[in-house]
């Protein structure tokens, strides 16, 4: 599954043990996929990821 959140430090902070094998994902595995804010807010309107942090404002 593809798992989609920018690059900042506090995305990679709150996804690391997610995508570093800290928690039972329960045989889950991610597609990282770090793209800034704006390509991803479109993405998602387009439905390119499995999941995704989306921003608004």
């Amino acid at each position: 599954m593809t798992l989609g959140f920018s690059p900042c430090p506090n995305d990679t902070f709150i996804f690391d043990a997610l995508v570093n094998g800290k928690i039972d994902t329960l045989g889950l595995q991610f597609e990282v996929v770090l793209e800034d804010v704006q390509t991803r807010n479109q993405w998602c309107m387009e439905e390119k990821l499995d999941f995704t942090k989306i921003s608004y404002g």
